[in-house]
């Protein structure tokens, strides 16, 4: 079965990275059930205790929300940085031994701090899959292997290595996690056209509690089904998935306008688009951001788009569906797929994509939802003037559409 994708309207929309709890029960192995005692009996080496001097510098490396690293959020009895299959087998067997349950993190981008914090108490250690980052990239069958570890942006950066018509249909944060990602249900720019990163799982290497390995044919379909965005380690541990590539022109076509002006001017806008964004062909992409604040009197938007395709069609389509945007030929450029994701994470060069690192991290509070039928234009109205009360650059509204559900 196939994740649905319906309307994409999401409130600072990025993704929601659910991984993971595992509930400890009984290994059938005995090794020492102190934490640091069993990982070292089995062989595994690279972890770190709350005493230890790098502890805290790894465990914050990957907390992309300041909120979570504050004195006052739980901390996990261990950090655990497996990398092999075998070490996150054995990570996972220790910590049942040890009565702690599990908390499994790839990028970190929860916007709940679901990665790597637990609630009441609740004695864990974070399974960290930065180590488990490698994508194998086969360019005749447009397929890859990846690791839950591997970043979206190490992902992007092996397809354009590989071969540049290729691309995979994620988001635009360099920096997640492909475990949180493809488990969380995340879309991108392209997933009009090609659907849900869970759409395109060909196939996954499942850890269960148990630390068996277990493949689409072994783990069943009603498993292989929920790991498709049911959430990350609600199922056990996603070591590794195949993924299905997508073919896109060697050049497309991406932008990102300003708009300025009087309230109902740029209401009308908004409104506009509510009636345009969903309805374009497959191959566009077209969402708006609205920040806090004004500027002289005026309210501000943006508008982000992405087509698969050259300039003239992007032109020819938006003249004749959205013409009060006021879209003009150097608006656009045009750039192949791999260069697109490096312009939309903000970095300087393709290379830029394998850095891990987020350039900066803040304190935050995301929330999300699904809109089902357009907001009317004296909601819009509304929405527009709150937005402009907030302190400035405390808050934003990003809508992105993939198709109003009839």
């Amino acid at each position: 079965m196939r994740a649905t994708l319906a309307i994409m309207h999401a409130i600072a929309a990025t993704l929601v990275l659910c991984f993971c709890l595992l509930h400890p029960t009984t290994s059938s192995a005995q090794p020492p059930s102190n934490i640091s005692s069993c990982l070292l009996y089995n062989g595994v080496r690279n972890f770190s205790l709350p005493l230890s001097p790098s502890y805290t510098t790894l465990l914050d490396s990957s907390i992309q929300n300041l909120r979570f690293a504050l004195s006052d959020v739980s901390k996990p009895a261990a950090l655990i940085i497996p990398t092999s299959k075998l070490d996150l087998q054995r990570a996972i067997l220790c910590a049942r031994n040890s009565s702690l349950a599990i908390r499994v993190r790839s990028g970190g981008h929860s916007y709940e701090g679901l990665s790597y914090t637990a609630e009441n108490h609740v004695p864990f250690v974070v399974i960290d899959l930065m180590n488990l980052n490698r994508v194998h990239v086969d360019s005749v069958s447009s397929t890859a292997w990846v690791e839950s570890g591997a970043t979206l942006g190490e992902l992007y950066y092996a397809i354009g290595q590989s071969n540049r018509s290729l691309a995979f249909s994620a988001g635009s944060c360099s920096t997640v996690g492909m475990g949180g990602f493809v488990s969380g249900g995340g879309f991108g720019l392209i997933s009009r056209k090609f659907a849900l990163a869970a759409d395109n799982v060909l196939d996954a290497i499942l850890m269960d509690p148990n630390g068996n390995a277990l493949n689409r044919g072994s783990m069943g379909d009603d498993v292989f089904w929920a790991i498709q965005g049911g959430g990350g380690g609600s199922w056990g541990v996603v070591y590794a998935w195949k993924l299905q590539l997508v073919h896109v022109p060697h050049n497309i076509t991406v932008f990102s306008l300003n708009r300025t002006g009087p309230l109902e001017q740029t209401a009308k806008l908004m409104h506009k688009w509510q009636f345009v964004g969903p309805h374009l062909p497959d191959e566009f992409y077209l969402s708006v951001h609205i920040p806090t604040g004004t500027s002289n009197g005026n309210f501000a938007m943006s508008f982000i788009g992405q087509v698969l395709g050259p300039k003239q069609y992007a032109m020819l389509v938006l003249h004749h569906t959205f013409p009060e945007l006021g879209i003009v030929e150097p608006d656009l450029s045009e750039m192949s797929w791999i260069e697109s994701t490096a312009k939309f994470a903000r970095l300087n060069s393709i290379a830029d994509l394998t850095d891990r690192k987020l350039g900066v991290k803040h304190y935050s509070k995301s929330k999300s939802d699904y809109v089902h039928s357009p907001i009317s234009m004296q909601d819009t109205i509304k929405i527009i003037e709150y937005l402009s009360t907030v302190h400035k650059g405390s808050s934003s509204l990003t809508l992105m559409a993939a198709q109003w559900l009839e």
